[in-house]
């Protein structure tokens, strides 16, 4: 057993810095997990002879009592509480510094923690806190400690439960009267101590947040005038920090008055102090007192959240009414500010205020904040202007002020349907107009005005007028010497205009001919190949005429020096472009345009694998502006400013290529329907996928290259549907080849794909059944132990072809012994917590049992049947303990609502069954030391499974939802 002398010269040595600190944190880590460290920790604080220990002691004991509680035994808890009070009647008096001062807080914590993790403890806090005004000394500091932490613990302690988090609620609701009273006592007596008053409104804060807190005695009391006239005061002796903890004071209470009729006192009051803060704002605005502007802003933006259902159903012109349409007047206040931080506070609440109007079909009532929200847009319209000296760049997206630009644009969206978006354009068009007539009007504000229409030119009707027309006549006479940031806005609002060039196809050939005057600018390309790949999807038969144009205008990027990636970006996207069109032609035209689209794609790939060699391409193939697979989607990793020359000599450049031939483009609707019909560019598609597995034998040791190659396989596959039958052979023997020595999840998603394709055709079946052998026998190692964890996405794609071949060969599946062996392995890693893997492990549990169902309706039977039956039975009672574990405690709420989902449908399988299943997984639960009742575990079990036999799938995830917070 270390001794304490041990302890205490190692925390010297980890504080002093010197060349024994990593030693010493080594053996401090160790000493804090020990079982030891509970005696050493309480003998050093109660020796008292080294400050700095002191604290230490302090901080392991109270992140003990929250981390490795269960060390303790339960015969201890009082020795411990007595001992934790001793403590701190000794060192919680009046602070000597910084060191005593932080002991006394984690002894504080340390009591709380210890007190709330203890459920057979109550109504002890009132106790506590009439046993530390008794201490001799001024005990004010660690009382207000106290009453802080106790709130702010018993929400952030994890795993208490909801019952003893309600107790400790109200039994501090208990002591509102009496904790009201002494901190007014306290604010009267050190109304001139800054650091006494943090502490005092900090304790409030807190406590406000306690829901089971009424605020009666609040709402009377003088610590709301106290705390507004700090807000409202622009004196410099009140430094930021206390006016900062006012405010969120004022933000607790906001917070609890939007239960307007439960605290309407509060709520009466808090209204007229916020209406009162408008005089201050202005004076914080012309000092240019950044801290107390955001301070009150948010006071402002926070008053709209807490009463914005209020505003929007009441619509009360009142100014002088809690909830009033006046409450808008304070948000344009804080908007018309010209720190774009401070309107960026305000997206948020505008955002709730117009989802909740949204739910009205009354043009008219609506109109009543249509004023507000015209506003609103105006003064988005001048935050969003450039500076007008930046004539000679793009703005960069990722930059703050882009940042702003793109949250803005959400904005926009959002109200923009109060004002109409055919309104918004006219408000925009009009200023571009009043521009033009404007002498020495910059270039920055016609910009600001056309970023405003493209965030919303999506949103008007394909078949209006409007303003349109004239909008683009304006948009195509800009000179070609206009600043580039203008230009790449205008392009931007045209690619945003294709749903409605659909319909006015007679504007397509100006605004074409426009673009094309910035086609070959390395500046403009990427945003032009944006345009044409988005305007090619709904015009794609107007434009067969551009394709000889696209197709040159690629090879023209291609001679490009600088920004590689980018110029690759663009090329991509044109690649796109011209296959929509190409899916256009006629069968004859479309085999010619695919043999020039593809084949420099084919022929460059074939290079540049021959030419590389296969040791070095982890360090030379990153993504080159292409888009990744879906676990690298849109992923660059080359130097911005490499040539193209020199990214084109990667192989990935050209594997990325080949899939924007066929991403988003060969779909179901325009792809070749059956496999008797002949597609006229099955020789393109046979030497891509010779050219892509080539690349990937020589690069099966390279991850980057094989998930990309795999990708752009996959695509070809999806695009010609059974015509891809020719090619199923030589994949899947190079699949089945290389997956043992290198187990690349791609394949198995790839697998998944032919599986869809392939597997309901008999003849095909004995392969893709050896195929699934050799790829699920070679992933089950993998996955042992945590390899589950550390390798979600090859769960993920593992169980979407367990998926695809119960949908696609159910009897030559399941008897099969991998089957059993993937459904066993499924129903074990149920718990793992990854959304995507676990969706995937769902849907194939899930299938399985509707493959079930669907032979018990129609009382068929095979082999196939039985086997899946057995497998389910036995398997049942696992999947119900593991789902009802997850539909808990799992961190993403999306698995939790899966997991409900499962518990459905495990309980249809078996309706019989079910209660007894669910009373045995509620059984396993952890309820120790106890958080939810022997009754509250049987009402859960009853109301699910009434609720089961009513079919209402939507109440099961409720009650799941509400006994998750018991154990929480």
């Amino acid at each position: 057993m270390d001794s304490i002398d041990t302890v205490c010269r190692a925390i010297d040595a980890f504080y002093s810095g010197g060349p024994e600190t990593q030693l010493a944190q080594k053996f401090l880590q160790n000493f804090q997990e020990s079982t030891e460290s509970w005696t050493i920790c309480d003998q050093i604080i109660r020796l008292h002879s080294n400050s700095l220990a002191c604290y230490f002691a302090s901080q392991t004991l109270r992140t003990k009592i929250l981390k490795r509680f269960d060390q303790l035994p339960p015969d201890q808890y009082d020795a411990l509480r007595q001992s934790l009070l001793q403590h701190l009647a000794r060192h919680g008096a009046v602070a000597h510094d910084a060191q005593s001062e932080a002991t006394t807080t984690q002894l504080c914590l340390a009591i709380a923690d210890l007190y709330i993790q203890v459920p057979t403890w109550n109504n002890w806090i009132f106790e506590l806190l009439a046993q530390c005004q008794s201490l001799e000394g001024d005990r004010t500091q660690m009382t207000l400690t106290l009453l802080q932490v106790f709130p702010e613990e018993a929400e952030n302690i994890r795993g208490i439960g909801e019952n003893r988090r309600a107790a400790i609620r109200e039994e501090l609701a208990a002591c509102e009267q009496p904790m009201i009273s002494f901190l007014s006592h306290v604010l009267e007596k050190f109304h001139t101590n800054m650091e006494v008053l943090k502490k005092v409104f900090k304790c409030l804060e807190s406590n406000l947040q306690n829901q089971a807190m009424r605020t009666d005695h609040f709402a009377v009391s003088p610590l709301i005038s106290s705390v507004f006239h700090v807000i409202a005061s622009i004196d410099p002796n009140i430094p930021s920090t206390l006016h900062e903890t006012a405010t969120n004071c004022v933000v607790a209470a906001l917070y609890r008055v939007e239960d307007i009729e439960t605290h309407a006192k509060l709520a009466e009051i808090i209204h007229k102090g916020v209406i009162s803060l408008v005089e201050p704002f202005q004076k914080a605005q012309q000092m240019e007192d950044m801290d107390r502007l955001q301070n009150i802003a948010r006071i402002f933006v926070e008053l709209i959240e807490s009463f914005y259902v209020q505003i929007v159903n009441d619509a009360n012109p009142d100014p002088q009414a809690v909830g009033s349409l006046a409450c808008f007047d304070l948000l344009l206040l804080v908007a018309n500010h010209h720190d774009y931080s401070l309107i960026e506070m305000t997206f948020g609440v505008w955002y709730r205020v117009t989802e909740e109007l949204f739910k009205y079909d009354d043009d008219q009532y609506i109109g009543r904040f249509r004023p507000y929200a015209e506003r609103f847009i105006m003064c988005l319209y001048d935050h969003c202007k450039m500076e007008p000296d930046d004539t000679e760049d793009v703005l960069d997206d990722s930059s703050e002020f882009g940042e702003f630009r793109t949250k803005a644009i959400e904005a926009l969206r959002d109200v923009v349907f109060i004002v109409n978006s055919d309104k918004c354009i006219q408000m925009m068009h009009q200023k571009i107009l009043e521009l033009c007539q404007k002498p020495g009007a910059g270039w920055e504000e016609s910009e600001a005005a056309l970023f405003v229409m493209a965030a919303v030119v999506q949103n008007i009707l394909p078949e209006s007028e409007g303003h349109m027309p004239d909008v683009i006549r304006l948009v195509t006479s800009l000179p070609v010497e206009s600043p580039p940031a203008l230009i790449v806005t205008a392009l931007n609002l045209l690619s945003d205009l294709n749903d409605w060039l659909e319909l006015h196809t007679h504007l397509l050939e100006p605004v074409v001919q426009w673009i094309l005057r910035f086609a070959t600018d390395p500046t403009f390309a990427y945003h032009v190949a944006v345009v044409f790949d988005r305007i090619t999807c709904r015009c794609a038969v107007q434009l067969q005429g551009l394709l000889p144009q696209l197709l040159s205008l690629i090879t023209a990027l291609q001679t490009t020096r600088t920004n590689g990636i980018r110029v690759e970006e663009a090329i991509c996207n044109l690649t796109r472009a011209c296959a929509t069109i190409i899916t256009k032609l006629p069968p004859a035209e479309s085999k010619l345009a695919m043999e020039q689209l593809c084949e420099p794609i084919i022929t460059n790939l074939n290079r540049t694998v021959d030419a590389t060699d296969a040791t070095h391409a982890n360090n030379n193939n990153n993504n080159t502006g292409g888009g990744g697979n879906k676990e690298n989607e849109g992923g660059h990793r080359g130097k911005t400013y490499e040539s193209w020359a020199s990214l084109s000599s990667r192989p990935i450049l050209w594997i990325d290529r080949c899939a924007f031939v066929f991403k988003d483009v060969w779909n179901p609707s325009n792809r070749v329907p059956s496999i008797q019909e002949q597609c006229l560019w099955l020789p393109v598609a046979q030497k891509l996928i010779e050219a892509l597995l080539k690349a990937a034998r020589k690069f099966e040791g390279t991850p980057r290259i094989i998930e990309h190659a795999i990708r752009s396989v996959r695509l070809i596959f999806r695009a010609l549907g059974p015509q891809s039958m020719p090619f199923v052979e030589e994949v899947v023997t190079m699949m089945i080849e290389t997956y043992p020595k290198h187990r690349h999840s791609s394949f198995l998603y790839l697998a998944s794909v032919i599986v869809d394709e392939y597997g309901q055709l008999d003849k095909m079946r004995p392969g893709l059944l050896q195929m699934l052998e050799v790829l699920s026998h070679n992933t089950f190692p993998l996955l042992q132990g945590l390899g589950a964890v550390n390798h979600p996405d090859t769960v993920d794609d593992l169980f979407r072809l367990a998926q695809r071949f119960t949908m696609r060969a159910t009897t030559v599946f399941f008897t099969n012994v991998v089957s059993q062996m993937l459904f066993v392995c499924a129903v074990s890693n149920i718990w793992l917590d990854h959304m995507e893997a676990s969706r995937s492990i769902i849907k194939f549990v899930v299938e399985v049992l509707d493959q079930l169902a669907s032979a018990k309706r129609v009382k068929y039977t095979d082999d196939g049947v039985t086997a899946a039956q057995l497998l389910v039975n036995h398997q049942a009672e696992k999947i119900m303990d593991s789902a009802l574990w997850m539909s808990l405690f799992s961190h993403s709420g999306q698995v939790r609502r899966e997991m409900a989902d499962l518990i459905l449908q495990i309980g249809r399988h078996d309706e019989e069954k079910f209660k007894e299943r669910l009373a045995h997984a509620v059984s396993a639960l952890p309820n120790a030391p106890l958080k939810a009742t022997p009754q509250q575990l049987t009402e859960f079990v009853e109301n699910v499974v009434k609720d089961f036999f009513r079919k209402e799938r939507h109440a099961v995830f409720n009650h799941t939802r509400d006994l998750a917070r018991l154990f929480m």
